[in-house]
């Protein structure tokens, strides 16, 4: 009699739920996926703007009531000084807030009394300025008059900051002449230095001021002189060629910051030249500018330079990695006159006899470009080009330097140092609990093992910085020898042994035994430890951290990626060891067997079969690894001295992007360069997470399918 089987019957309300259920598991997994396209479009929405191109706003000419010769720019203010300023013809200057007038035997020095300053304060209103707006402009006070006696007023340059200005200028007997004012903070009169000094055949240079430094720059040809005038009677004046210029100097400015001398020659090459440094080391190869350059400018708080053509062509760039930001042609700056860029680097203008001439620059993200953010650059005070994350200027020098190299760069050498530690350790517990290990023993050491990975990553940081750094300190060599006995003592137990088999054949079929190594082992490792302050004076005379200083010149810090990596090594460990495990105990025990029928002993068995089968797990568990180590924050922030450092050495620290993050993002101003730029960081790390996870998933899925198939 045949059996019929008929299609089971489901109720009506377990169908119910099942599709309750597919709907809720369905959409629980379109909300993660949904949510992580949001965090990369907000991560994507901060970030971009970084890369919006320099461009140019518009341009206003405004016809000015009065001689401009009396007139000077000064915090994107047109400023007035009063008709009495020039008794005869002279030159005017202004730096900041204060504005200096040398005419022939007089020196006067005015307060430029900003519009909406205070009571003192005189202003008017001319003309219509910038889209709308209008041209303000203001009486200024006299403070200082000093006179002059055949001063020449072609020759002047002025600097100013809150507490000082310091001028120079040359007289027509070939002498020198500085001026310092300092202002007290109780807004007392100034007090006035002077000082002079003859200059020999660099009489008719060029000079330069650095109110900061107190220094006194003056070039003439190729040849230059460095003079400080308050340190006169203790230090002399530094004269000498500038390296590397093969014609003569046509234009000469300040770098950004005052941190380098930009220099044109009658070629058209620009030339940057390190004043940190006595002797002015040239920056860099020269740059051939393809136009005739009528004016060099800089900003004073972005390392970002301007350069005016005679036709009116604008160029814009940065002068460390020679980034082009801009190349326009702007008609309306070319001509006579004298030219600036306002103190934010948003108006460059050009100001005439009787006109004002403004071009509006949009240029917020001036030093984020693919050179600035990710190649090396010449900065002033170091010996070569460099990248450096540095975003409170805080480094040599007054500006910031914003490479995120540094911290791409610390981020993977955590996580390597970290897999150096997790790979032998994960791989060789895999393959003995998974192969080698009874499986009773082996569900107890597994879930134990495993527990390691619910451990708080911040304790670990913590435990590492406070208690296992200092132990690493004082025994830095035991430390470092451990791995060498680890892998020495069983290879010098092997040869001792085949020497024992030549001597007497009764040990041919005896093998070390593995209780015999681990006391061999466990003896050294505690003659080590007791006894390695006298091991490294023997061995080194002192201790092992003065021996690298003074033999190799690796200095030693407490916080450095050797101890990052002993501690993420940790952390990394039971990630990797519970995937390469069950990997390795999901290979069919046939395929082992197999082998084993045909001769194999269980290390080919392992070696031949089980290993190369499991071995798209293995690659994924090494790049999971990888990613886990790549995005670990609190080890690195707390195991290091959080130094974004460009060096490979197991001594030295770094800083990962996650750090940098979690350090300065809460200091950051909204909408800042800093603050876009570390969400620029997180979307670098977002990547490559993203990428080596999704990498790994794949090979475990190959491996899935392929014994699923079976």
């Amino acid at each position: 009699m045949a059996v019929l089987e008929g299609r089971p019957q489901i109720s009506s309300r377990r169908r119910a739920w099942d599709r309750l259920a597919s709907l809720a598991i369905g959409a629980a997994g379109g909300a993660v996926i949904v949510l992580i396209l949001l965090i990369l479009a907000y991560l994507l929405y901060v970030a971009l703007p970084l890369a919006s191109p320099a461009r140019l706003g518009s341009a206003s000419i405004e016809t000015l009531p009065f001689n401009s010769d009396l007139a000077v720019m000064s915090d994107d203010v047109l400023l007035r000084l009063p008709d009495s300023a020039a008794t005869r013809p002279g030159k005017l200057l202004s730096s900041e807030a204060r504005a200096v007038y040398l005419g022939e035997d007089l020196l006067q020095i005015f307060d430029l009394l900003l519009p909406g300053a205070g009571a003192g304060s005189v202003g008017e209103v001319e003309g219509e300025g910038e889209e709308g707006g209008e041209v303000e402009y203001a009486q200024t006070r006299l403070t200082s008059q000093v006179a002059a006696p055949a001063a020449v007023p072609t020759s002047l340059s002025v600097d100013s900051n809150e507490q000082r200005l310091l001028l120079a200028y040359m007289d027509t007997s070939g002498l020198l002449h500085a001026v310092l004012l300092k202002y007290d903070v109780g807004g007392s009169a100034p007090s006035l230095v002077r000082w002079s000094m003859p200059v020999g055949s660099l009489a008719g240079g060029e000079s330069l001021v650095d109110a900061a430094s107190g220094q006194v720059l003056l070039v003439q040809g190729r040849s230059y002189l460095r003079w400080h005038p308050e340190r006169m009677g203790f230090e002399q004046p530094y004269t000498g060629q500038l390296p590397g210029l093969d014609v003569r100097k046509k234009l000469m400015a300040w770098g950004p910051g005052h941190e380098t001398l930009l220099l044109v020659d009658t070629d058209n090459r620009l030339y940057r030249f390190d004043v940190a440094r006595a002797a002015m080391p040239l920056l860099g190869e020269p740059q051939q500018i393809a136009m005739d350059v009528a004016w060099l400018g800089s900003e004073s708080g972005r390392r970002v330079s301007y350069l005016l053509g005679t036709d009116g062509q604008l160029l814009i760039q940065v002068p460390g990695s020679k980034e082009l930001l801009l190349q326009e042609q702007v008609t309306e700056l070319a001509g006579p006159g004298r030219r600036g860029i306002s103190s934010d680097g948003g108006i460059v203008y050009r100001l005439t006899a009787d006109s004002l001439v403004r071009v509006a620059v949009q240029n917020p993200f001036a030093e984020t470009g693919w050179r600035s953010l990710w190649l090396p650059q010449w900065f002033g005070g170091y010996d070569g080009p460099g990248q450096y994350w540095h975003p409170d200027g805080a480094a040599i020098g007054a500006l910031s330097k914003l490479s995120l190299s540094p911290l791409l760069y610390g981020t993977f050498k955590a996580a390597l140092y970290g897999m150096l530690l997790a790979v032998p350790l994960a791989l060789g517990a895999a393959v003995y609990t998974g192969y080698f290990l009874p499986p009773r023993i082996r569900n107890r050491i597994k879930p134990a093992i495993e527990m390691l990975e619910a451990f708080p990553t911040v304790v670990l940081g913590f435990v590492a910085g406070l208690w296992l750094a200092p132990l690493l300190l004082d025994y830095l060599l035991p430390i470092l020898l451990l791995p060498v006995l680890l892998l020495g003592l069983p290879i010098l137990l092997s040869v001792i042994h085949l020497l024992l088999q030549l001597v007497s054949p009764r040990f041919q079929r005896r093998p070390p035994r593995i209780a015999l190594v681990s006391s061999v082992y466990l003896v050294a490792v505690f003659l080590l430890l007791t006894n390695g302050e006298g091991l490294e004076r023997w061995l080194f005379d002192d201790s092992l951290r003065d021996w690298l200083w003074s033999t190799w010149g690796i200095a030693y810090e407490q916080r450095n990626a050797l101890l990052v990596g002993m501690a993420m090594g940790i952390a990394i460990t039971p990630v990797m060891f519970s995937i390469v495990e069950d990997s390795i105990f999901a290979v069919p025990r046939s395929l082992s067997d197999g082998s084993l029928a045909l001769g194999a002993t269980r290390w080919q068995s392992l070696a031949r079969v089980v290993l190369p089968a499991a071995s798209p797990a293995i690659l994924s568990a090494l790049l999971i690894g990888l990613a886990r180590g790549l995005g670990e924050t609190m080890i690195v922030l707390l195991a290091t001295g959080n130094t974004p450092l460009m060096e490979p050495g197991a001594f030295s620290g770094l800083r990962s992007l996650s750090a940098s993050i979690v350090v300065e993002l809460p200091e950051a101003g909204t909408d800042s360069v800093q603050f876009r730029l570390l969400f620029l960081a997180a979307l670098v790390l977002f990547g490559l997470t993203f990428v080596l996870n999704t990498v790994a998933e794949l090979f475990r899925q190959r491996l899935r399918y392929a014994y699923a198939n079976r």
